[in-house]
């Protein structure tokens, strides 16, 4: 990865984060700060599959990491469409984040395809070398 992809790849990390500030201040209302606690969530269940797996060819834990990923990535998309129905933020904030997180979204994508580690990660998951 060569230095002007870490730049819009930097670049798009502080836009969704602006994003996500944004969301919350222009209203003065902090609840969608709610989804950056999703986003230090996501990578958690992978991480402790990596550490516990311990050499097992046993897929269940394979599948336990994609649900729970997969439940936390659905409650980042989530929880702005919940706080908006329950009156708790506007219009604009959830489109603010949802947008927020499309950046995110798009950063981690754009990281993982530049640096080829999308493959190592699923090497990894699945104990190939």
């Amino acid at each position: 990865m060569n230095v002007s992809q870490l730049i819009g790849l930097s670049f798009l990390a502080v836009c969704s984060i602006f994003l996500h500030i944004f969301a919350c201040a222009i209203y003065d209302n902090w609840w969608p700060m709610l989804v950056l606690l999703g986003y230090m969530c996501v990578p958690v269940p992978i991480f402790m599959f990596a550490i516990l797996k311990g050499g097992s060819t046993d897929r269940s834990g394979l599948h336990w990491t994609e649900f729970a990923t997969s439940f936390f990535f659905t409650n980042v998309l989530g929880i702005p469409f919940l706080l908006h129905h329950g009156e708790m933020i506007e219009t604009g904030s959830l489109v603010l984040s949802l947008l927020g997180t499309f950046f995110a979204v798009v950063c981690a994508g754009l990281q993982a395809y530049l640096s080829g580690s999308a493959l190592d990660i699923y090497n990894l998951l699945m104990g190939e070398q």
